[in-house]
C-alpha cells in the first residue's frame, strides 16, 4: 500500500499541488486517462466540500492506494466562514437554506451545521439537515477525550436509504451528482470542529 499527506489551504496553489499528488498516483497505479480523471474530479469535490465552508481551511489531504483501492482523507479543525455562519443561522428562523442545493451543498450544510457554536447545532437538525443526517446512519455519541459532541455519516447508507424511500426530490439529486457518480462511499466524522471527510474508490 502507498501512502502520501501534504498540507492544504484555501488557495488555488494548494488545490493544485493535492490534484497534482492524486493525479501521479493514480498513473503510479495504472489507471487510464479516463479513470484519472475521474480520481481528480474526486479530490476537487473534496476539498471543495471544505472550503465552501471553512474561512480559513488548514488541513491535512492524505491518498491511499492499494490495488487501484484509492481511499481519499481530508482532515483538519474547521471554523465556518462568515457567509456559511449567516446562512446557517438564517435558515434556522425561516427554514430555507441557500447553501443546500443540490446534494454537494446539502452534505455541506450539513457539516456546517454540525459545526454551529454552542448548542445551536445540536437543536437545529431540522429540515434537509435531519433528512441528510438520519439517512445517512449517523452516529451521534459524546467523544470520551474531547468532551464533545461525535457525529458519523456514510453516502452508501444515505443513498440506500433514499432508493427506499421513493423521495424524487432527494433521488434527483443524487442522479446530479459528480460525488455521488464518482465515488464507492464517502464517510465524514465530525468531532467539536475537527472534520475528516473520507472517499472511498476501487477502480
Amino acid at each position: 500500500m502507498t501512502k502520501t499527506t501534504i498540507a492544504v489551504d484555501s488557495s488555488n496553489r494548494s488545490l493544485a499541488e493535492a490534484i497534482k499528488l492524486t493525479a501521479d498516483a493514480g498513473t503510479n497505479a495504472g489507471l487510464d486517462n479516463a479513470q484519472n480523471l475521474r480520481l481528480r474530479l474526486l479530490v476537487e469535490e473534496l476539498i471543495g466540500l471544505l472550503r465552501g465552508i471553512a474561512g480559513d481551511l488548514k488541513a491535512d489531504y492524505t491518498i491511499e492506494e492499494e490495488n487501484k483501492k484509492f481511499t481519499l482523507h481530508l482532515k483538519g479543525e474547521v471554523r465556518l466562514d462568515k457567509k456559511m455562519h449567516d446562512q446557517l443561522i438564517e435558515s434556522s428562523t425561516n427554514g430555507k437554506n441557500a447553501a443546500a442545493k443540490g446534494f454537494t451543498g446539502r452534505l455541506r450544510a450539513m457539516i456546517g451545521t454540525m459545526l454551529l457554536p454552542g448548542t445551536l447545532g445540536n437543536t437545529f437538525v431540522t429540515g434537509f439537515s435531519m433528512g441528510l443526517m438520519n439517512m445517512g446512519s449517523p452516529v451521534a455519541s459524546v467523544d470520551s477525550i474531547a468532551g464533545t459532541n461525535a457525529y458519523l455519516w456514510s453516502m452508501e447508507k444515505y443513498v440506500n436509504a433514499v432508493k427506499e424511500s421513493d423521495s424524487k426530490e432527494e433521488w434527483d439529486a443524487l442522479e446530479r451528482s459528480i460525488l455521488v457518480n464518482a465515488a464507492d462511499d464517502v464517510k465524514v466524522s465530525i468531532v467539536g470542529n475537527d472534520v475528516e471527510i473520507i472517499i472511498e474508490k476501487q477502480f
